[in-house]
């Protein structure tokens, strides 16, 4: 009778030890996934916080300034230009070497690819910012 749990044993505990290798090995791959992902999405509401809030604040005080400035109200291409550069350059001091690192290194993207996703944020919010000071006029049919 004893010899026979024994061999139950000898044959249900390595099974049983390989199945909780493997879970816990599941696991620990489910967690790191989810930090990862975690840690994305905070990089990527970080920088979409520190553009919108540039590109806000360059709307509040350089834009206003600059068509008030202007006698036809229009900005130049020059203008939009450097209104640009200030913004990017904002974004870069919120962000901080660090955190713009962080990001490229989270995105695996390297200094042209995140310097081209800088802008391309910028514009996106630019377009926002326009698009909520400007709704659509809805007319019923």
């Amino acid at each position: 009778m004893d010899d026979i749990g024994y061999k139950v044993a000898e044959i249900v505990l390595p099974v049983l030890l390989a199945g909780l290798t493997w879970a816990s090995a599941k696991l620990a791959m489910y967690i790191r996934a989810k930090v990862k992902n975690e840690y994305l999405k905070g990089a990527l509401v970080r920088l979409n916080d520190a553009v919108l809030a540039a590109v806000k604040e360059a709307q509040q005080v350089a834009v206003g300034g600059l068509k008030a400035a202007n006698a036809d109200g229009k900005i130049t291409a020059e203008e939009k230009a450097k209104i640009k550069d200030d913004v990017l350059a904002v974004v870069r001091s919120h962000l901080g070497m660090k955190g713009l690192a962080e990001i490229a290194k989270v995105l695996g993207l390297d200094n042209a690819a995140m310097e081209s996703l800088l802008s391309s944020k910028v514009e996106a919010a630019v377009y926002d910012v326009k698009a909520a000071a400007n709704p659509p006029i809805l007319v019923p049919g």
